[in-house]
């Protein structure tokens, strides 16, 4: 920079001095500086390691190349007035190609280089439209005076250039914000001016003016500094915000600059023939500018389109995917659904890594679509699911399922690592007619299910028994909503018995009932008795839990006056599944119940299994602080039977151990069972617990519970869950020693 105003000064001060030298003197000193700042890039780029090496090359042959042109006509201006277009002229205009090809790959991105194209028929568009302004406000009146020549064609050219290059620096120094950037544009606006000036200067038959080589002087090292200073363009400027101003410039300075000529145009409004072929030049390029976008948008589409419908791990279809292919095969007489789940897949992350797993199931995905024929889908529905689309019959379906179990367990064989895990899948097969392709997609889920229930590795029909297993849980689930919302479960009372009495006098005579778990109990009219294994697990799928829980724990508060005629003071165990537990007003909501019932917390025990504390959660271990500080009961439900941490122990505020039955199964033919059950007696009394031991259906199990030290006991020894009108006689019976009293 400071040489060039160095050179410029001295050139200002020489054309006060001997004018007639001065213009080559500045065609030499600019000349000179554009060859050196040239050099310089070009040695310069040879040190970077970014993207900008090749950009800085071409800028610098660029540069190099006008320079020498310079240079040239500097010798001419020297042995005389120059007459355009010089030698020097015709070597300028080739360094125009060099220039626009390093500045394309300067504000080129990495990422999307569709905007490389986009960039050059803006440019483009805006050098046209400002060309049209400058020739009707100042080149049109000197240029036809006296008949456009070819040298005057040639400066139009060169003006074209100039502009449509000015007009790429600026829309490019709009999308990256480059420092670096706008100082090579400031440069070339320098630049484009002086050759301006002396363009319609010639064109006035005046004499090359020294004040454009003076801007010269000055423009050249600007330019090469702001070359220095590119950095790569970022990854399409971060988003569309960039572009968005691109194409608002490009059309408000376009509309601006046409406005004016159009005013121009209407002050002389005489046509020619440059007015002709520059507007039809700006028809072509906005044309060519609407055909490009047109084809990008219908790429942009295309790939869209892919993305919404295609995996991007697998290449394979995704869900979406899938429902369309559905209804297109909606008019298929038959046809049949594979869904596919890899067994051992969360081994495979956990001991191998993610990346071995997404490499596993890129593997499944190509053996899949490698043993599909043509008419057959995959696609890939969640984790590690795949379902196939087989159309038509012929039982390619059963011949497909086998097929796969095969190549899965060899693609999961050929993973590295493998000897580490075992990893195999599972099938569900379904078939469809009529249509029903929707329906068939849920039924090989069903048969999935059964696979894996059954073993896994294997292939499972939806037929038979896994069909009509189906049918049933539906039916459950359906007549569940009924009976939940009417209140047609019903709740039926166990009794609770303590073993000793209070001077712990080991005799049958101390046994006696303390108090009763509710357990809900369903019989349908259309389904007729349902077990409670049966509709528990129907009432968590169906998202009705809770909404069963608060039934049954309202209606065994309410029946609590009932019971207190046949045990004064009983208590009533309610279980509570973790759904409700985990709800953040659930000891709020039991207090509301105890009020609306008019029964005392201390009345009410609630039974927890252990399992639903596994995850730790603060919010309900919350719950049961909060229900113990009431005076509700705390019972951890089922003992034994899952993770039974001893930490669970020390942590929640329960006050009784419910042993679960599968520990009495053995208690007197194992002495393995004896000593567990021995072992948690004893820790219950210590921490102190009460124990309260469920399964009791012989006397000699109660017998050597009673020896242990368990001070509850409960089981169909004494009876069954019985509905509230039978409980005053079960309690009787009891009384007269009457055992087993129901055996359900």
């Amino acid at each position: 920079m400071t040489s060039g105003v160095l050179a410029a000064t001295a050139v200002s001060v020489l054309a006060r001095v001997h004018p007639a030298t001065a213009v080559a003197v500045a065609a030499l000193f600019s000349g000179l500086l554009a060859v050196v700042t040239g050099l310089v890039v070009l040695v310069t780029s040879w040190r970077r390691g970014d993207a900008m090496r090749l950009s800085a090359r071409f800028l610098a042959m660029a540069m190099v190349t006008w320079g020498v042109g310079q240079l040239v006509i500097g010798g001419e201006a020297s042995l005389g007035d120059p007459v355009f277009p010089t030698l020097g002229d015709v070597l300028g205009t080739v360094s125009a190609p060099l220039g626009v090809t390093g500045l394309l790959l300067a504000l080129r991105p990495r990422s999307v280089r569709t905007h490389w194209a986009r960039m050059t028929l803006d440019s483009l568009l805006l050098g046209c439209a400002t060309l049209l302004m400058l020739w009707r406000v100042a080149y049109r009146p000197a240029l036809l005076s006296g008949g456009l020549s070819a040298g005057d064609a040639l400066a139009l050219l060169i003006a074209l250039i100039e502009t449509s290059i000015l007009a790429l620096l600026v829309l490019g120094w709009l999308r990256e914000f480059d420092r670096g950037l706008l100082l090579t544009m400031l440069g070339f606006a320098v630049y484009a001016a002086a050759d301006g000036y002396t363009l319609r200067s010639v064109a006035q038959g005046h004499l090359w003016p020294w004040a454009a080589a003076a801007l010269w002087c000055i423009a050249w090292p600007a330019i090469g500094e702001g070359v220095l200073r590119l950095q790569p363009a970022r990854h399409a400027d971060d988003g569309r915000a960039s572009e968005a101003r691109v194409a608002l410039t490009t059309t408000v300075v376009t509309f601006i600059v046409l406005v004016v000529a159009v005013a121009a145009f209407a002050g002389d409004p005489v046509t020619d023939s440059v007015t002709i072929a520059v507007a039809v030049a700006m028809i072509a390029v906005f044309s060519a500018r609407e055909a490009w976008t047109g084809v990008q948008r219908g790429r942009l589409m295309r790939s869209l389109t892919r993305q919404a419908m295609q995996d991007p791990l697998t290449g394979l279809g995704n869900r979406r995917a899938l429902g369309w292919r559905l209804e297109e095969l909606a008019d298929t007489p038959e046809g049949a659904v594979l869904t596919l789940d890899l067994d051992g897949f969360k081994e495979v992350n956990d001991v191998l890594g993610h990346s071995r797993g997404d490499d596993l199931l890129v593997a499944v995905a190509d053996c899949v679509h490698a043993a599909l024929e043509p008419d057959c889908r995959a696609f890939r529905v969640g984790g590690d699911e795949f379902v196939v689309v087989v159309p038509g019959g012929g039982g390619r379906d059963r011949a497909l399922a086998h097929t796969l179990l095969e190549a899965v367990r060899a693609a999961a064989l050929a993973l590295p690592g493998a000897a580490a895990v075992r990893v195999s899948t599972s099938i569900g097969v379904a078939r469809w007619s009529g249509g029903a392709t929707a329906a068939a997609v849920v039924e090989s889920g069903v048969a999935l299910h059964a696979a894996k229930q059954s073993g896994r590795d294997r292939v499972e029909r939806y037929d038979g028994p896994v069909a009509a297993q189906h049918r049933r849980s539906l039916d459950v689930e359906r007549r569940l909503r009924v009976a939940v919302r009417t209140g047609d479960v019903d709740v039926h009372y166990q009794p609770v018995l303590r073993l000793e009495s209070e001077a712990s006098e080991a005799s049958e005579a101390s046994e006696a009932v303390v108090g009763f778990e509710a357990l809900a109990r369903w019989v349908d009219p259309l389904l007729g008795r349902v077990t409670p294994d049966e509709f528990i697990p129907a009432a968590e799928r169906c998202g009705l839990i809770a909404e069963l829980g608060t039934h049954v724990l309202r209606r065994s508060l309410a029946d609590l006056a009932a019971l207190d005629a046949s045990v004064a003071g009983a208590r009533v165990a309610v279980n509570v599944s973790p759904v409700q537990l985990r709800s953040p007003t659930f000891a709020a909501d039991v207090a509301d119940l105890l009020a609306e019932a008019g029964v005392p917390a201390t009345r009410l025990v609630i039974e927890v299994t252990e399992s639903a504390f596994v995850g730790e959660d603060a919010g309900e271990l919350g719950q049961l602080q909060q229900l113990r500080a009431l005076g509700v009961w705390v019972a951890i439900d089922d003992f034994g039977s899952g993770y039974s941490a001893l930490a669970y122990l020390s942590r929640l505020p329960a006050s009784t151990l419910k042993l679960d039955q599968g520990l009495t199964a053995n208690l007197t033919t194992d002495p393995r069972a004896l000593a567990v059950m021995r072992s948690i007696i004893d820790l219950g009394r210590a921490l102190p617990l009460d124990v309260v031991v469920e399964g009791i259906e012989t006397t000699e199990v109660r017998d050597v519970v009673r020896e242990l030290g368990a001070r509850y006991a409960q089981g169909w020894l004494y009876a069954a869950a019985v509905p509230l009108d039978q409980v005053a006689g079960v309690v009787a019976d009891l009384e007269r020693r009457r055992l087993p009293v129901i055996r359900g």
